[in-house]
């Protein structure tokens, strides 16, 4: 590759400015964050499906996470919903048979509900989904597989442009309940959040990418 076209390649907005790569680029325990590009099915809410594509914008060239990796976005079918399932539960099995763990970013939580499918599949056992807003679950065992669940719908009014109730978690309440998260934690699903796509979306952005990068950590630290 051509210095230009490297140049040009390396400017790719990706989540927290890791490197973009494919499945075929994935060891075990890396992280892979993925674009979840679908909000009508699971509490539908108009653009939800945009916050992958904000936060990407909002990474910037800071100090990336060690280890992990933009996957890009999972191929969605929203308006056939039974090949849309089918096919995100696939493409999530792929990633955590690879012994990566898996991020899905925005979009409603059908997100959450295909994590918890493939994981099933890949471990031969229900995986319990952990939610940020429930407070610490029980005394997990640490080689417990979980799945967590963060819903930005539970931020306070005063971090998001659309508010949906006026109490809630600032987010370094959230990032704090995903630090303490028990458990081997195998995936996430961030959700629930459509930023605004003017200068309003600002603070929710910076909130929802200060949440990813928490997440990103907790993942890459596995067992808890």
């Amino acid at each position: 590759m051509g210095d230009a076209a490297q140049i040009q390649f390396d400017t790719i907005p990706s989540f927290l400015g890791v490197p973009v790569g494919d499945l075929e680029d994935l060891v075990p325990g890396q992280v892979a964050i993925a674009g979840y590009f679908c909000d009508n099915l699971s509490r539908p809410a108009a653009e939800q499906r945009y916050l992958a594509r904000q936060l990407r914008y909002a990474s910037g060239h800071g100090k990336a996470p060690a280890n992990a990796i933009d996957l890009g976005d999972v191929n969605v079918f929203p308006l056939e919903p039974d090949k849309h399932f089918s096919a995100v539960v696939s493409q999530c099995v792929a990633v955590l048979e690879t012994g990566a763990r898996l991020v899905l970013v925005g979009g409603d939580s059908s997100g959450l509900k295909a994590l918890g499918t493939a994981a099933r599949q890949v471990t031969g056992a229900d995986v319990p989904v952990i939610e940020v807003t429930g407070g610490i679950a029980g005394n997990l065992p640490n080689v417990q597989p979980v799945i967590l669940s963060v819903d930005l719908q539970e931020l306070a009014a005063n971090w998001v442009s659309h508010p949906h109730r006026l109490a809630g978690l600032s987010p370094a309440q959230m990032a704090a309940q995903i630090v303490a998260t028990p458990g081997n934690v195998i995936a996430a699903a961030i959700y629930g959040l459509a930023p605004a796509l003017d200068n309003r979306g600002s603070t929710e952005v910076r909130a929802a990418l200060a949440i990813l990068r928490e997440v990103s950590d907790r993942l890459e630290k596995g067992a808890g």
